[in-house]
């Protein structure tokens, strides 16, 4: 018979239905029996349950990290690792002192610079060929949507003056004067040439990398990690590689994924067949293969966002990668098997076309697939009331809502008018959150993501500029929801994740202090004292 364990004396958020706070839980196995009051508790769990005083600790349900990447990090992380915060200078001696203590590798990956350290024309290859000029190496971008490259890379893939760009104004080689690649690789269709004809992974770096991003999740008090997908620079055979090391290698956290991402309407049909055969072999509650994922537009950062207005340096605009019923025809042929829909979408008439997107499928009769936008970061104000009519999970990260006045020459008034969160939720849109690790910027901490929401404030520096429109700040209520139930809805899960409540698994974070009662810019600092999956613990803070 399952051993009984009885939690009590403590502050116990369930997110249930009608957001119950208790004192106590008590879980049986992998589940939870009770949650409640402290007397019906040890009643509930009997005389011979193990008792664990939370000493006015608070109890949450387990962290859901709803858009992140673990096995695309896996593959970029074992590499040169970039900060955002660093200049140009910092970037290129890092990079220097690792191919210098790494002198025998054929090939060079990295990830992690800045994209507005450049200008519209992005990075020179010249820099990186100064360090290696005799090896091909990569370095994407923080946002993961652009690459540096040197020039031994471009000749290895056969990049030259004559090669088109695969969609021109968004998937793009950047050129010189003379139309020769300059280094500036922009959106996943032109880098995943480069991975396609060049091996920059190794199944080893790889292992010892999952099993430090579980680690590190658990710490975080992550219990369910929802990864989006990898494109065709990370390719089938590696993802199928990270899924047998994650079911083979004690991975902790329940995983949720869709396989390959659809970037271009060539890919639809192929991930989705890519994503049926997964499921095959995964489909259970440890892991689960159940979402579609579209890329439908690029990033802010290095000027491939969709936004309806031109980009103040050079005029230009770009369009998304599919209008609205072409994206609901792809979405449809995925919905009927069974899959889940999420787009990626960050300037504004990306957002719209998930919007049209989502009517079609609604009005085609599929009213419980669910449907997330990805990133929501500039919405048409017009567009914000569909996201409930249509039942459409907004889904973004906060430790993306701070001010960044660099940004500015990138955006100019559309700096000021980003991460519409609020809006969506007194609209009554579900807004939940994920740290799109490892494209993150700042941490792939749940408690880090929920401060900045609610202050759209860089954490720990209280003096830094705040994110306009002010009135755009969330709760830290709306924050433990969007990290728990909402993305447990969004996951097709709440009827086992996401909440404190009878049946639901035993999936659990301890906090030495109450989120809902600490001032938010000294969330960040709250500590993770366990974390428990399934019933058992998986992290356990010294002291």
């Amino acid at each position: 018979m399952a051993k009984k364990k009885v939690y009590y004396n403590g502050v116990v958020y369930t997110a249930d239905a009608d957001r119950r706070i208790v004192t106590a839980v008590v879980t049986e196995g992998d589940r939870i029996l009770y949650a409640g009051d402290d007397e019906g508790a040890k009643a509930a769990g009997g005389a011979d349950a193990e008792l664990q005083d939370l000493e006015g600790k608070m109890l949450l349900p387990g962290f859901i990290d709803g858009h992140c990447h673990p096995i695309m990090a896996a593959c970029l992380l074992s590499g040169i690792v970039l900060d955002i915060d660093w200049t140009t200078e910092q970037n290129l001696a890092e990079i220097r002192r690792y191919v210098a203590e790494h002198p025998d590798q054929e090939t060079y990956i990295g990830s992690g610079y800045a994209e507005w350290n450049f200008d519209e024309h992005g990075p020179a290859k010249e820099l990186l060929d100064e360090i290696c000029a005799d090896r091909p190496m990569i370095i994407l971008g923080s946002g993961g949507h652009e690459a540096w490259a040197n020039s031994k890379a471009f000749e290895a893939v056969g990049i030259t003056k004559d090669t088109p760009d695969p969609v021109p104004g968004l998937h793009y080689y950047a050129r010189d004067p003379e139309g020769n690649p300059s280094g500036h690789v922009a959106e996943s269709q032109a880098m995943d040439v480069f991975f396609e004809k060049v091996n920059f992974f190794n199944t080893e770096a790889m292992e010892a990398m999952l099993e430090q991003i579980s680690a590190d999740y658990a710490s975080y008090g992550v219990t369910t990690t929802a990864d989006m997908g990898v494109t065709l620079m990370i390719g089938e055979e590696n993802y199928r590689t990270g899924l047998s090391l994650i079911r083979d290698r004690g991975y902790r956290q329940r995983f949720n994924g869709p396989g390959l991402l659809v970037a271009d309407e060539a890919l639809a049909e192929r991930a989705l067949s890519f994503g049926k055969s997964l499921r095959e072999e995964y489909d259970d509650d440890r892991i689960r293969i159940s979402l579609y994922k579209i890329i439908n537009d690029g990033t802010m950062e290095s000027r491939t966002a969709a936004n309806s207005e031109p980009y103040p340096e050079d005029g230009s605009v770009v369009e998304p990668l599919l209008d609205g019923p072409a994206m609901a025809d792809i979405a449809l042929k995925a919905i009927r098997e069974g899959f889940d829909l999420n787009v990626h979408a960050i300037g504004d008439n990306a957002v719209k076309s998930v919007v049209e997107a989502a009517k079609a499928i609604r009005q085609a009769g599929f009213e419980d697939t669910r449907i997330t936008c990805s990133h929501c970061q500039y919405i048409d104000p017009a567009d914000v009331p569909a996201f409930a009519q249509y039942d459409i999970t907004a889904n973004s990260t906060g430790v993306w809502f701070y001010g960044n006045p660099l940004m500015d020459k990138v955006l100019g008034h559309i700096n000021d008018e980003t991460f519409r969160m609020r809006s969506l939720r007194d609209a009554g849109a579900r807004v939940a959150f994920g740290s799109d690790f490892p494209v993150d910027e700042y941490g792939n901490e749940p408690l880090k993501s929920i401060e900045m929401a609610v202050t759209r404030r860089m954490y720990d520096q209280p003096d830094a500029p705040m994110l306009k429109p002010y009135d755009e700040a969330l709760t830290v209520e709306d924050g433990i929801l969007g990290y728990t139930i909402h993305n447990a809805i969004q996951l097709h899960m709440e009827d086992r994740l996401g909440s404190i409540e009878p049946g639901k698994y035993a999936d659990l974070v301890i906090l030495e202090e109450n989120l809902l009662e600490v001032e938010p810019a000294h969330i960040h600092n709250v500590k993770v004292r366990e974390t428990i999956i399934g019933g058992e613990t998986v992290y356990k803070a010294e002291g």
